[in-house]
């Protein structure tokens, strides 16, 4: 299956029609902006509910950066899956647990969602390297190895340099 389509989707982020076995870039929003993400226990919320996610076949993942306001990720969309259907499970539990464990109410997430489809191998890391350089460019820390609330399956290598992939495993460079 090709996963990186040649044409562009004109109805994707106006109809949220989805590609299953497309990878995808998503920001998800918290609601005015709180920043009640980047803390240890609401990460872990964030990234076991993408494990789970995945377990269930609905996604693969490949980087998940929380921020302090909103969340990017990339990752590969399930067969038989809608982007719009996965998002919504997505929120609705994070929303319900991450309220549990803040002892709060109300609106977690914005509504809605920003996504794009990504169609080349060549935009799949460059999209990687922005969610991985994000709190660097949010002024959060110095270095982005330095920033605790990140999951990539690939190593972000950056010896002088932007960062590169590397896959787990790989002595590729």
């Amino acid at each position: 299956m090709n996963t990186f389509p040649k044409h562009r989707s004109h109805t994707l982020q106006t109809g949220r029609h989805s590609i299953p076995g497309t990878y995808y870039h998503i920001i998800v929003v918290t609601h005015q902006r709180q920043r009640v993400l980047a803390n240890d226990p609401v990460a872990s919320i964030i990234f076991q509910t993408f494990d789970w996610l995945e377990t269930e076949s609905r996604l693969k993942w490949t980087a998940i950066m929380v921020m302090p306001d909103h969340v990017h990720a990339v990752f590969m969309l399930g067969e038989q899956q809608t982007l719009s259907k996965v998002l919504h499970s997505l929120k609705r539990y994070t929303a319900r647990e991450i309220n549990k464990h803040l002892s709060r109410r109300g609106a977690l997430w914005q509504k809605g969602y920003t996504d794009w489809g990504i169609r080349a191998e060549s935009r799949f890391n460059d999209t990687v390297r922005y969610c991985y350089t994000n709190p660097v460019r949010a002024g959060l820390v110095e270095k982005a190895s330095d920033y605790p609330y990140w999951r990539c399956k690939y190593q972000m290598e950056s010896s002088e340099g932007p960062a590169q992939l590397r896959r787990f495993g790989s002595s590729e460079s």
